[in-house]
């Protein structure tokens, strides 16, 4: 999804009054009525056809619960983001300029945050349970949200060129800022993670060299951040890399080289960190300094691109997102975390992202 919007954001401005509106839902049939996992499907840019799955428990999988449960109702375009929380599911859209919001027991629709500035959001990051930060992956600036009222508490804090994954621990606010690889990388700030203070929303810090920044997870437990990013198009012959951060310090506790990461789940109840790379997935943990594989895979086109990674503690599962073709309907493949293989389950176009109901 990230490499279309490199086109897409330079069309953003033309396009943004084509994006179709979601109706607005009435009572559905189909109920979830259980736990599971929930896939989101990015869909193609421009196409309205982003969706998002449930994989339950009981093995009762909806591969478009929206829809289903939600009758007239459409996700939108291209979503970018997914998380559970409590008794909801809070869905970033991107395309369509939209935080959705779902009841995670029934799916049914909660409610909508639109965005009216042509400003795109792309990655969410929860303070509490009222309060979210954003960011706009075609703006240079992080959004603070009230996540109950579905307002916008702070409509700009300036972060750097072309902000990615974002994650808040204690008083400090991790974004990284990517400048969309090449394309804005000689700008102040890009290939970084800036540090804010949470309450001032104002840089404090600089987390620097770390090209085409992408992910932050934050293990508030054991105080750890956890950051990634991918080598430049223009360097093909370097590594991406992922970064165990000490949160009290901002010192580097452990430090591994991949070649192009494509994700990292975190699983808070161990800290184990696992990560989706062009080799397969790998096991980190800020003790040991040497990775584990738990997968060995390269992707192959047409029908074999490993796209997205998700974790269920509980479960003790892995889920590995296959694109397949990037433009017909992908796969979830379900692991042991040992790296057996327990199902393989048809999603929507391009998923990326899990939401587990264990957080």
């Amino acid at each position: 999804m990230r490499q279309a919007l490199l086109i897409g954001l330079l069309l953003s401005v033309a396009f943004s009054g084509c994006v179709p509106t979601p109706s607005a839902p009435d009572v559905g049939v189909v109920k979830i009525d259980s736990s599971g996992i929930f896939v989101l499907c990015e869909g193609l840019w421009r196409q309205d056809n982003a969706t998002l799955a449930f994989l339950g428990d009981a093995g009762n999988n909806i591969q478009d619960f929206v829809s289903a449960v939600n009758p007239g109702l459409r996700l939108g375009d291209t979503s970018s983001d997914i998380h559970v929380r409590g008794d909801k599911v809070f869905v970033v859209v991107n395309g369509s300029r939209t935080i959705e919001v779902f009841h995670r027991k029934s799916g049914l629709w909660a409610g909508r945050l639109r965005f009216t500035d042509n400003r795109e959001p792309y990655k969410l990051a929860f303070v509490n349970d009222s309060i979210a930060l954003c960011t706009f992956l075609n703006d240079n600036t992080i959004a603070e949200l009230d996540m109950v009222s579905m307002s916008i508490r702070v409509q700009r804090a300036i972060v750097g060129p072309a902000p990615e994954g974002i994650g808040v621990i204690g008083n400090h606010v991790y974004v990284a800022i990517s400048g969309l690889g090449d394309l804005r990388s000689a700008e102040p700030g890009a290939g970084s993670v800036v540090v804010l203070d949470r309450l001032e929303l104002q840089p404090i810090d600089t987390i620097p060299q770390l090209p085409n920044a992408m992910s932050v997870q934050t293990d508030t437990e054991r105080g750890i951040v956890w950051l990634s990013y991918r080598n430049l198009r223009s360097t093909p012959d370097s590594l991406g890399g992922i970064i165990a951060l000490d949160a009290k310090t901002r010192q580097i506790m452990r430090a591994w080289r991949f070649p192009s990461p494509r994700g990292i789940a975190l699983d808070r109840q161990s800290g184990i960190c696992y990560v989706l790379h062009e080799e397969g997935v790998d096991e980190l943990s800020p003790r040991i300094a040497k990775p584990l594989r738990i997968l060995n895979h390269t992707s192959r086109a047409p029908n074999d691109i490993w796209y997205g990674l998700g974790v269920s503690p509980s479960r003790q599962t892995l889920y590995v997102c296959n694109a397949r073709s990037y433009v017909t309907n992908g796969e979830v493949r379900v692991y042991r975390t040992d790296g057996v293989l327990i199902n393989t389950i048809d999603v929507g176009v391009n998923p990326a992202g899990v939401g587990s109901t264990d957080y």
